[in-house]
């Protein structure tokens, strides 16, 4: 009798081990294309996908935990981004330049409001002020782009990009939440 019983409980153990791993597998399957998904939308597909498998390692990825990551990203970029072109601003030799410094600076300190804004929105789950706020950023980052022109430096054409980037895989990551 103990020896049935021994049986059949391995074999019990067996078979959910077995749906364990390929429950976990889909879930990975599916973890993987929501992010390919994702980056798939911007330019550096690269850089999305590093980014995203380097921050999220956990799995299964929730939408408002990948959003979340995203926005935390996207607000560490532009206070770096931020601090660069202050420092840039008060280097530069001419007032031209100095103006055009001024422009990104007041639009990555909108940027970083917005981003607060997002995550205190995406904390109360109240979707419609995380969309609004979200949907600002893109123009924050371009202006920049647009006013230094062929102005910019490397470091800064880089970081911009980057920067666009991760708003648009937050913006693209934020569509996915269920409202």
């Amino acid at each position: 009798m103990a020896y049935i019983f021994t049986s059949y409980f391995y074999l019990l153990v067996l078979v959910a081990n077995i749906f364990n791993f390929q429950t976990s597998f889909c879930d990975l399957e599916a973890d993987e294309s929501l992010i390919t998904n994702i980056c798939e939308q911007v330019q550096d597909l690269t850089f999305c996908l590093t980014t995203f498998r380097q921050f999220l390692p956990t799995h299964p990825y929730d939408p408002e935990e990948v959003t979340r990551t995203a926005i935390s990203l996207s607000l560490q970029y532009a206070n770096y981004n931020h601090d660069f072109i202050i420092k840039a601003k008060a280097e530069a030799k001419d007032r031209l330049t100095q103006d055009l410094y001024a422009i990104c600076d007041t639009g990555y300190g909108l940027l970083i409001s917005e981003l607060h804004d997002s995550i205190q929105s995406l904390a109360n789950k109240d979707y419609s002020g995380l969309e609004n706020s979200l949907s600002k950023c893109p123009r924050f980052v371009s202006d920049c782009q647009n006013a230094l022109g062929d102005m910019t430096t490397p470091q800064i054409l880089d970081g911009s990009k980057k920067q666009a980037d991760i708003v648009s895989m937050s913006i693209i990551v934020e569509g996915l939440i269920q409202k």
